[in-house]
Formats: C-alpha cells, structure tokens, sequence
C-alpha cells in the first residue's frame, strides 16, 4: 500500500450528501456505480473484495447483497461495452447527475414490470438509442435482470423525466 494513502475509520469520515430528490435504490445504484469505476491503488472496488460497496448492497438487499451486486457488476460491465459512445459517471460525492447516470436511472427503471403499455415501447426506444446495433438484446435481458433483483427488495426505480438536471438560477449577469 503507498504510504500517500491513508484508510480511515468509516465513522470519522463527513456523511456524504445525499444526492437531491433521488430515490433510496437510484442513491445505491449511483453511489456504487461512481466507487465502482474509481481506480484505487491498483485495486478496482468492483471487485468482491471492496467492503464499503457490499456493506451498502447488505444494507439494501439483506442476504442477496452479494447476487444483486453481481447483476450489477454483469449489468454495466455489458452496458459500458455496448455503449455507442463510453459512459461518463461523476465522481464520488458530487452533488449532480451527469446525463449517461440520469440515462442509466431512466433505463433501469423503465425496465421494471409495468402495467402501462407504453413503458416497453420506451424502454426499446431508449436502448436502441443508446447501445450499439446489434447490441441491444444482451442490455434487455441485463437490465430486466436488475431492474428485477431491485424490485424484489422493495428498491423500485421512478420513471423520471428526460430533464431530471437542475436547472441554474438566472440571475444578473456580472461583467
């Protein structure tokens, strides 16, 4: 381990800021998925081996934590690789969504079982939109998956609109 990096105690690090508005099941799939793709000393917290990331899904899905964290892992692993372009995820502890999470939120949720018909129309739309062609099959069935194992610990999506970022205060200009 270098000698730059120091590991804490849990309990004296700040409380994150909750990010605005989102729902507790989009606040684990957003907080995982920024400590997921952070390198960390040469160690990826993908893996099995990252503590704070399974404490949450423990928290979140009890005694399954560790089969919905490896939906997810299966779920954005398929999702990055057919991408049309790579996804960009903020940083651990920013306040704001960036528009690829909002678009992963949107695709999650719109694949939950829904008894409005147009949720399946949107959620083809939306995959065709942002995967690659002849790469959509494979998200379908992976974000069925996930949206599935949320939905069976009570961690349901909202179907949010497309225009979910915050919108800046206007206000005098200042030359």
């Amino acid at each position: 381990m270098p000698d730059d990096l120091l590991i804490t105690h849990r309990d004296s690090l700040p409380l994150p800021a909750p990010l605005e508005g989102l729902s507790a099941g989009e606040r684990l799939l957003v907080w995982s998925l920024r400590h997921m793709a952070q390198p960390y000393a040469g160690h990826s917290p993908s893996q099995r081996s990252c503590p704070l990331i399974r404490h949450a899904f423990l928290q979140a899905c009890g005694e399954d934590a560790d089969e919905v964290m490896a939906t997810f892992r299966a779920f954005l692993l398929l999702y990055g690789r057919s991408a049309r372009h790579r996804p960009r995820v903020g940083c651990p502890g920013c306040r704001d969504l960036t528009p690829d999470e909002r678009q992963l939120l949107r695709l999650l949720a719109l694949a939950q079982p829904s008894g409005d018909p147009t949720t399946t129309a949107r959620l083809y739309a939306l995959v065709e939109h942002l995967m690659r062609p002849g790469a959509t099959e494979g998200v379908l069935v992976a974000s069925r998956a996930m949206a599935g194992a949320l939905g069976a610990h009570g961690l349901a999506l909202p179907v949010r609109p497309l225009g979910m970022e915050r919108t800046p205060r206007h206000g005098r200009y200042d030359a």
